[in-house]
């Protein structure tokens, strides 16, 4: 038998198609969180022989099925792109709702179909190699990052039966490559077309897809082969998406010097509005319940925190609320993308170990804070704790903890701003007024702290930018 070691860490994220941010917008009452998989525990001789240090892009596949704890299936045998850049990896993101999980099968496909890594199942005649074998169980908690550690033996000549498995079930896939570069098509410019980053989201007609970022440059891609053709969902901020389909053919017959050329048309701009009140205009407000009757309209700061105060050796909860003028917002226009900027001067201190996703038993659980719709109207200036407007948690919109190295976010708040989908628990049409920032789920965690309209330097207060488009 050979000797295992540690070969190395590999970071695999699984996130929805959406962007993870330090924000992520919660369409059930749970919410959702990330998968993160570290893997260790690689026999050295067989890390050596198909991982290589060959320079250019190899894909290899991921296989999972994942349980809840009822034993109902939520990933069965689920195929995930895993592309080796030299001695780092990424995957496909995929988001999973919150809740107990369990791990049953995880293996790693090389790109010539064949598995060279698998977890044993538990009672497996391999199992004893490995601490913790297969089913490992797994907690997603709302809008945070949790660690699963499964641990892999090189399969060499070994049959499934050695691992636990019937069969390891799995299919060949065969990587199909292709080169690309997008434009920003400007006919008033010359040249015409401009490179430019985008973000270009393939599917196969088997259900796969993956999210790639565009350089501004030649882009050489891998994608998953055996479609007869690809839809194609190219994105870039301020623009519409576009959307078009092409063969393998043409994806194949691509090179270097003669990539696909995806174009954005120049025409295709969302139309925006920058908002950025100062105090004459701005319109937010600092409640407080150690001062339950007191309003602070005027207050320089946009906040949800709850820190003990000095003086008095008690804790102050104190929540924020904001609003924007939307009147210059064509009465036509359809929403299409709202984002909040927020900056901040000096950061109240955490325990870093709220950035840690935990099991509640070990004592942290996510902790972090909301902006909520506000739908019934409020003054700046007499607005207090005892008379808090009403808000929903519809589409609210959260802000995990963060530590970063600038000293603004910014946040998509769409969702405060659209009515609810059908599908949605609540799906009443609310009016829009403003937002409400308070801490969640409960008031553990110390706070957020950011300039508001009132604040003294103007680039530092809060900013609403609109994308939209006119019939």
């Amino acid at each position: 038998m050979k000797t295992l070691i540690s070969f190395c860490s590999i970071g695999l994220f699984f996130l929805a198609v959406f962007f993870f941010s330090s924000c992520e917008k919660k369409n059930n009452e749970n919410g959702t969180g990330t998968a993160e998989f570290s893997i260790g525990s690689l026999e050295e001789t067989d890390a050596k022989s198909v991982l290589s240090d060959d320079s250019s892009q190899v894909s290899y596949q991921i296989m999972f099925s994942v349980e809840d704890t009822e034993g109902n299936p939520v990933f069965t045998d689920k195929l995930i792109p895993l592309y080796k850049f030299g001695t780092g990896f990424v995957s496909e993101n995929v988001e999973i709702e919150a809740g107990d999980y369990n791990l049953i099968k995880f293996m790693i496909i090389n790109p010539e179909g064949s598995v060279i890594f698998a977890a044993p199942l538990e009672g497996s005649p391999l199992a004893y190699l490995v601490n913790d074998p297969l089913p490992v169980g797994f907690k997603i908690n709302p809008g945070e990052v949790t660690r699963i550690t499964p641990e892999l033996l090189p399969v060499g000549d070994n049959p499934p039966e050695k691992f636990g498995y019937l069969s390891f079930g799995i299919q060949i896939i065969r990587p199909l490559a292709f080169w690309t570069i997008c434009y920003l098509d400007n006919p008033i410019i010359t040249p015409p077309v401009i490179p430019t980053t985008a973000r270009l989201t393939v599917y196969g007609s088997n259900g796969w897809h993956y999210s790639f970022k565009l350089e501004a440059t030649v882009n050489h891609l891998i994608i998953r082969g055996g479609s007869k053709s690809y839809i194609f969902v190219l994105e870039k901020e301020g623009f519409q998406p576009q959307k078009m389909e092409f063969a393998a053919e043409i994806l194949r017959s691509t090179t270097k010097e003669n990539p696909l050329v995806l174009k954005i048309p120049y025409g295709s701009q969302y139309y925006k509005i920058e908002l950025q009140p100062g105090p004459a205009r701005g319109k937010d407000a600092m409640i407080s319940n150690l001062e339950a009757d007191k309003n602070f309209g005027d207050h320089k700061y946009f906040e949800a925190t709850f820190l003990s105060e000095p003086v008095l050796t008690v804790m102050r909860s104190n929540r924020s609320l904001i609003g924007f003028n939307l009147d210059t917002l064509p009465k036509s226009a359809t929403i299409k993308k709202v984002l909040l900027t927020l900056w901040y001067d000096i950061p109240i201190p955490f325990d870093p170990e709220y950035l840690k996703n935990t099991d509640p038993s070990a004592g942290t659980v996510w902790c972090g804070a909301v902006l909520q719709k506000i739908v019934e109207p409020w003054d700046e200036h007499k607005v207090t704790w005892n008379t808090q407007p009403k808000t929903i948690e519809a589409g609210q919109v959260y802000l995990s903890p963060f530590i970063r190295n600038v000293n603004m976010i910014e946040l998509n708040v769409t969702s405060l701003f659209l009515s609810p989908v059908a599908s949605t628990t609540d799906a009443v049409t609310y009016p829009n007024y403003g937002m409400f920032f308070r801490l969640w789920p409960t008031e553990r965690f110390p706070g957020f702290r950011f300039a508001s309209s009132d604040y003294p330097v103007a680039l530092m207060r809060p900013k609403l930018t609109i994308y939209y488009t006119l019939p």
